[in-house]
């Protein structure tokens, strides 16, 4: 009998130690997981990126004409515009973008003035509405687009991309 209730003791203890294994192993999974899902090195992500798409419907913002990125057109006195600024979700596990649009030709030590510019867009998000510094007469203004691609391992900037855009506004 006594060999019985050491056998029960033994298997009753072994149970408890995979349990408390089991409960550590999952603890330890769910910690990774959610470090996963953290961004790299405090990197600061555009609170506008998303997924959806706005309603096209009355009421909606008005909208903006891309072509290509070297042709853009927004409607006149007013400082919030709809576009898509969208990093490809190609780009997974690579880069995040910013977007700066500027205006170029104004009398200044840089020569531009920065209309708008984004945090860190994660890849196969967008931005759809982007609010400039101000807004402009109608008109037509030689503009920039600058794209600038960030490495997710530590942040560092790449190659950038920058179209000339022609800005209408009417």
């Amino acid at each position: 009998m006594n060999q019985k209730r050491t056998f029960f003791l033994i298997s009753y203890i072994a149970l408890v130690v995979l349990l408390i294994f089991d409960l550590i192993l999952l603890g330890c999974i769910a910690v990774m997981e959610g470090e996963a899902r953290k961004p790299a090195g405090g990197v600061v992500l555009d609170p506008n990126a998303t997924d959806e798409r706005p309603s096209e419907g009355p009421g909606a913002v008005p909208g903006v004409t891309v072509a290509g990125f070297s042709a853009l057109t927004i409607p006149p006195d007013h400082d919030t515009i709809a576009i898509d600024l969208y990093n490809p979700i190609e780009n997974s596990g690579l880069y995040y973008l910013t977007f700066e649009f500027r205006l170029l030709g104004v009398e200044n030590a840089q020569g531009y003035e920065v209309l708008f510019n984004t945090a860190h867009v994660p890849p196969g998000k967008h931005i759809y509405q982007i609010t400039l510094a101000h807004a402009l007469p109608a008109g037509e203004y030689r503009a920039q687009l600058l794209i600038q691609p960030y490495r997710m391992v530590d942040l560092s900037p790449t190659n950038n991309v920058s179209a000339i855009v022609k800005l209408t506004v009417k």
